[in-house]
C-alpha cells in the first residue's frame, strides 16, 4: 500500500472508532435522558443526517469566503458529488467526482495583488472551531437552567461536536491524505514557493477553462508537490506543440525528484517519458531505456491505469516494443473511460497525443492499420 493509503486507512479506522465510542457512552446516555417523543435512535440518525448536511455545505461555502477575501474568485462548488459551475453567467449542475474528503471548491485568481491563498483553507478550520465552541457553552447553559423544555438540544449539539471534530481531525491532518485536505494543503502554504506554484496553476486552469490560448508556461527549477503538478501543465504545454526535447527535460527534471510525488504520479511520469522517448528515439534506444526505467511493478502500472497518461504510453509499448496487437487495442478499448477521468483543460491535448501515438503505431504495422483506425 502506498503511504497516502495507509496514512488514509489509519484515520478512517480512528474517526471510526472516535464515533463507536461517542455513540455507545456520551452521546447514548445524552439521548436516553434528554430524547422523549420520538425514539432516541431515530433521533440520532436524523441529528447525523441533516448535521453532516449542514457541515458539508459550510465548510465549502467557506473556503469560498476565504477564498474571495483572498482575492479569488470561486469557478465550482462540488457538495458530495453535487457539481454547481458557473457558465456564460448561468449556473450549471451535474453530478461530478471530487478531491477532498466531503466537497470541493474550485477557485481562480483575480488582479487583485497580494492573493492570501491561506484564507481559502484557514476560514474552514475557523468555522469547526466556532461551530465546536458554540455547542459546547449551548451543552453548559442548558444544564445549568431549570428549563426542562429543549433539553433535546444536548444530544443535538453532542453531534455537532462529534461530526465537526471528525471532519476536522481529517481536515486538519498535515500529511498527504488520498484526498486533499486543509491541513496538508495549509502546510504547502507555508513555503512561498508553493504559492507562486499554486497561483500559476489556477491560472492555467482558468484559461484553459475559458478557451483562451496559453502563451507561456513558467517552470520551476525548485521541485516541491505544487511546482511539480505547474511543471506537468509546462510539459503538456510542449507536448501539444510537439517540442519533445523541452517535454523531456522537463520530465528529467521531476523524475530526479520523484520521491517527492505520490506512487501514482511517478510511474505515470514515467508513461510520459516512454511515451516521448519510443516516438522520437530509435526503437533499439527506446527498448533499453524502458529496460533501465521499467520495473515489472511499473510496467504492470501502465498497462492496467485507467488515465491517459499511461494509456498512450502502452499503446506504444504494446505496438513498438512488445509487438503486441491484442494489448493495442486493449490499450485502446479504455481510452473512453479515461477521458472521463482526465482534466476537462486536458482532454483536447491528450486526444491529440493518443492519436499520435495510434498514427505511430499503425504506420510501423501495416496490417493493424484498419482495426485501429476502427477504434
Amino acid at each position: 500500500m502506498r503511504k497516502e493509503e495507509v496514512r488514509e486507512l489509519i484515520i478512517t479506522l480512528l474517526m471510526l472508532g472516535i464515533t463507536a465510542v461517542v455513540s455507545f457512552t456520551v452521546l447514548g446516555r445524552s439521548l436516553a435522558t434528554y430524547v422523549n417523543g420520538i425514539h432516541p435512535v431515530v433521533f440520532g440518525l436524523i441529528c447525523f443526517i441533516l448535521v453532516f448536511i449542514i457541515n458539508v455545505v459550510g465548510h465549502e461555502l467557506l473556503h469560498a469566503l476565504g477564498a474571495k477575501i483572498g482575492g479569488y474568485k470561486v469557478v465550482s462548488m462540488n457538495f458530495l458529488g453535487f457539481y454547481f459551475e458557473k457558465k456564460d453567467n448561468k449556473t450549471v449542475f451535474h453530478f461530478r467526482s471530487f478531491d477532498g474528503l466531503t466537497g470541493e471548491t474550485k477557485i481562480a485568481p483575480t488582479e487583485k495583488e497580494n492573493k492570501k491563498a491561506n484564507l481559502y483553507v484557514l476560514y474552514p478550520l475557523f468555522g469547526f472551531t466556532f461551530e465546536v465552541g458554540a455547542a459546547v457553552i449551548l451543552i453548559a447553559i442548558l444544564k445549568d437552567s431549570n428549563v426542562s423544555r429543549g433539553l433535546w438540544l444536548i444530544p443535538a449539539c453532542i453531534v455537532v461536536i462529534l461530526i465537526s471534530c471528525l471532519i476536522g481531525l481529517y481536515e486538519l491532518f498535515p500529511l498527504r491524505l488520498e484526498n486533499m485536505n486543509d491541513g496538508y494543503r495549509l502546510r504547502l502554504f507555508a513555503k512561498p514557493i508553493n504559492v507562486e506554484a499554486y497561483n500559476e496553476m489556477l491560472s492555467i486552469q482558468d484559461l484553459q477553462r475559458n478557451g483562451k490560448t496559453i502563451e507561456n508556461v513558467r517552470v520551476f527549477e525548485e521541485i516541491t508537490e505544487y511546482t511539480a503538478e505547474c511543471n506537468m501543465y509546462a510539459m503538456y504545454f510542449y507536448l501539444a506543440k510537439e517540442n519533445y526535447e523541452q517535454a523531456n527535460k522537463i520530465i528529467n527534471v521531476l523524475l530526479d525528484n520523484k520521491n517527492k510525488l505520490g506512487l501514482a504520479s511517478a510511474n505515470r511520469l514515467i508513461a510520459q517519458k516512454l511515451y516521448v522517448d519510443i516516438l522520437t528515439k530509435s526503437l533499439d534506444e527506446a527498448k533499453k531505456i524502458y529496460d533501465e526505467i521499467a520495473s515489472s511493478e511499473i510496467r504492470r502500472f501502465i498497462a492496467n491505469d485507467i488515465s491517459m497518461e499511461s494509456i498512450r504510453a502502452y499503446i506504444l509499448i504494446a505496438g513498438m516494443i512488445e509487438d503486441s496487437e491484442g494489448e493495442v487495442k486493449f490499450a485502446l478499448s479504455k481510452v473512453e473511460k479515461a477521458k472521463k477521468k482526465a482534466l476537462p483543460s486536458q482532454i483536447k491535448v491528450e486526444e491529440m497525443l493518443v492519436e499520435k501515438a495510434k498514427e505511430y503505431v499503425y504506420t510501423n504495422h501495416t496490417k493493424w492499420e484498419k482495426e485501429i483506425a476502427a477504434w
